[in-house]
């Protein structure tokens, strides 16, 4: 599971779609915040793309596994955390993460995966 959480957490650092992308399935389907489901490895590689060169272009993504839950021995439900951060133009965020993992073929791949914001007073009430 950290293995899987380092690599997204790298390849996103680096603007890498394909990077991001290949810790999916290849039928796996997201839901990130203010938008609708994307389906497909493709699909998510092609959305982490646009984010990339628009949106999240220059942030800084934080996060921790705030909990692992084995249902099987190859399904995980994984919980977490992350903080989106820019300075200009300003972004400062936080939010959670839900994430179905299967193991198949020797990897964990991520087969659902739903994010959400929390509220901006949260975010505030937070920040030192």
């Amino acid at each position: 599971m950290r293995a899987h959480s380092t690599a997204f957490g790298e390849a996103f650092a680096r603007g890498d779609a394909a990077g991001v992308a290949s810790g999916y399935a290849e039928d796996a389907d997201i839901v990130r915040p203010n938008q609708p489901p994307i389906v497909g490895r493709a699909a998510i590689e092609a959305f982490y793309t646009q984010m990339f060169d628009g949106p999240l272009k220059g942030v800084v993504k934080g996060g921790a596994l705030d909990r692992v839950r084995f249902v099987t021995p190859a399904v995980a439900v994984v919980d977490s955390s992350y903080t989106l951060d820019r300075d200009e133009p300003a972004l400062h965020a936080r939010g959670v993460s839900l994430t179905v993992r299967e193991k198949r073929e020797g990897r964990w791949l991520a087969v659902l995966s739903r994010s959400y914001r929390l509220p901006e007073a949260t975010v505030s009430a937070t920040k030192p």
